[in-house]
């Protein structure tokens, strides 16, 4: 199931946008395998650790008992990750979210329609969107969503200029300020997995 259609130049109605990279990736040495959901090596499919991740983050996102363990984040209506298509094949953005999609099932929008390089196009669209929303994507092109996104010169200048090479375990998040019609940004920890940093 997609979300609702584009409204061109309508303010931001997305009260929170999450935007995470996707789980980890094979190593480029030794020659890279990754595994598919059928145990197989598969180059552009997520690594053991990946997929413990994103059974982690289906937890984080959607506990089944009590509240979120960071009340920075939101469970997601609408869940977003890169198609794939003849300029990227890696399965990784949507294995990384598809233990918390089928977590939620008929409660959760799922939009995997957008491609690298539709960057801003995607930002419209989770803008558009009436309810909290989570983005997973390669992370030399979240900057890219970032820009974007309705942010001040201020909150602009907060935010890194590129996602730290290293890093999976970081979810930005852009809460809506309903009286500038801006977003403003933080960077929360994951705490998932051993090795995830603080900050």
């Amino acid at each position: 199931m997609t979300d609702h259609k584009d409204r061109p130049n309508a303010k931001p109605n997305a009260p929170k946008i999450m935007l995470i990279r996707h789980a980890e990736k094979p190593e480029e040495n030794p020659p890279p395998h990754g595994v598919d959901p059928d145990g197989d090596h598969e180059s552009e499919a997520l690594t053991v650790r990946g997929w413990q991740r994103a059974g982690a983050l289906a937890v984080l996102m959607a506990p089944s008992a009590g509240s979120l363990q960071n009340g920075a984040l939101a469970t997601p209506r609408f869940v977003f990750a890169s198609k794939l298509d003849k300029d990227n094949g890696s399965h990784r953005p949507q294995q990384t979210v598809a233990p918390l999609v089928d977590k939620l099932g008929k409660a959760v929008r799922v939009n995997f329609e957008f491609g690298i390089g539709e960057e801003s196009n995607l930002a419209a669209r989770a803008m558009a969107c009436d309810g909290p929303v989570l983005i997973s994507w390669a992370h030399r092109e979240i900057p890219d969503i970032v820009k974007g996104l309705s942010l001040s010169k201020k909150t602009a200048a907060t935010v890194p200029a590129k996602w730290p090479d290293q890093r999976f375990d970081l979810v930005w998040v852009f809460d809506l300020d309903p009286t500038s019609q801006d977003y403003r940004f933080s960077q929360q920890p994951q705490l998932l997995l051993s090795g995830d940093k603080p900050v």
